[in-house]
């Protein structure tokens, strides 16, 4: 259980790092630099939504069986982390995209 805690919580730091300082890059950025954070802000919803997605159900599988009730809200919040994945951009599109942007690195 506090394996599964622990994952929990270094995902969730690694993932708030990663959006708030792109966040601060577009926050402080002009017209061009913020073209320029297009595969940044892509990476950043891929790893926001995915990491989401392994925070609870690391955390529905230290509570067990009854995270899956509708009256859970972990059970909503699952629901609520996986919709992060049908929605643009696709998943697909910003790995094709991040392998783009490393190569011309």
């Amino acid at each position: 259980m506090k394996h599964k805690l622990g994952e929990a919580a270094i995902l969730y730091e690694q993932n708030r790092h990663f959006l708030y300082s792109v966040a601060k890059a577009w926050d402080e950025g002009d017209t061009e630099a913020k073209k320029s954070l297009a595969p940044q802000l892509m990476m950043t919803k891929y790893s926001v939504a995915n990491s989401a997605i392994q925070i609870v159900d690391l955390a529905m599988r230290v509570v067990g069986a009854h995270s899956l009730a509708n009256s859970s809200p972990l059970s909503r919040h699952y629901r609520n982390v996986r919709a992060g994945l049908h929605n643009p951009p696709m998943d697909d599109k910003t790995i094709e995209v991040a392998a783009d942007w490393i190569l011309q690195k």
